[in-house]
């Protein structure tokens, strides 16, 4: 369990780093050579592993859009790019990246994007009134939901603008229940964020809850935030270490008690160094509690 004390300052975020986008050419292409930089991005992408399971895709700086393939040809043959080695990222670069992702999404194949392995358990908190003070406000009562839950380390990571994204990968799900099983992690996941509003509109007085949409409306005051699930098929996530495409900061991995001392400071390309993220400890065992027949009575335990 990790310190609730929170002291809140004003964090609001910086103007765009420009120097870390124009000349894009000098400073950025030696960030991403960074050796912890390519480890991070790696590592995602393979999840782990030896082998590359995530689709990828990069913002072309050219094309000032995300770019699912590397050439013309992979797209005519339907072949994303996957972030399975330094080269193509080398090759990514040189052909105008400034931003990498990752899907959520697991393939066993991720060069022919068909059939799905699971997927992550992703969320994100983004403000939209209030700044980054505010969504650090509603990602630590997230992260106190999910620990009073027993999910007490899910993976986070600062988005690089106004919010976080916090992941329970595929490995931590019990295999039976995420594996090849796309509906049941969709239940978990619903399940996981009806009980996290549950927790929000008991636990957090001064939080005013609309969860009767596909989001979760968060507001304090004028105050607010959005909490969303990601689901969408082929969906992409902001690869941790990359540089986010609109403002120049670093997508900086966080360890859960950092994100209450965590300021844009932290995140500038010179001087970030993220967090080691590792499969969460007893999570399979703590997220069975989410499945059939017993996740009702984990709802109805922090219902109003």
């Amino acid at each position: 369990m990790y310190k609730k004390t929170i002291t809140f300052g004003d964090l609001s975020p910086p103007k765009p780093l420009k120097s870390t986008l124009q000349p894009f050419e000098g400073s950025g292409m030696n960030y991403y050579r960074r050796s912890d930089v390519k480890r991070a991005i790696l590592d995602f992408a393979r999840a782990g592993n030896g082998t590359a399971v995530r689709e990828c895709a990069f913002f072309n700086r050219r094309t000032k859009s995300v770019q699912r393939y590397l050439t013309s040809e992979d797209a005519e043959r339907g072949r994303p790019v996957v972030f399975d080695s330094e080269a193509t990222i080398e090759l990514a670069l040189r052909a105008g990246a400034t931003a990498f992702y990752a899907s959520y999404w697991r393939y066993a194949q991720p060069r022919e994007p068909h059939h799905s392995l699971g997927h992550d358990l992703v969320w994100t908190i983004r403000s939209t009134n209030g700044g980054l003070n505010f969504a650090k406000k509603v990602t630590i009562a997230v992260l106190d939901a999910l620990s009073d839950g027993g999910l007490s380390e899910p993976w986070v990571k600062y988005s690089g603008e106004l919010g976080f994204d916090l992941i329970i990968p595929l490995e931590a799900i019990p295999y039976d229940a995420g594996f090849d099983n796309v509906e049941v992690l969709s239940d978990i996941q619903g399940t996981l964020t009806r009980y996290i509003a549950g927790y929000l509109i008991e636990r957090c007085s001064s939080f005013c809850i609309d969860a009767t949409g596909p989001q979760i409306i968060v507001k304090m005051g004028l105050d607010t935030c959005l909490l969303s699930e990601l689901r969408l098929r082929r969906g992409l996530l902001l690869a941790p270490m990359s540089l986010n495409p609109k403002s120049g900061l670093v997508s900086l991995p966080l360890a859960p008690e950092q994100v209450a001392n965590f300021s844009v400071l932290d995140a500038s390309p010179v001087d970030a160094a993220m967090h080691d993220w590792k499969i969460p400890p007893c999570t399979a065992h703590e997220l069975l509690k989410f499945t059939q027949g017993q996740l009702d009575a984990a709802v109805e335990a922090t219902a109003p």
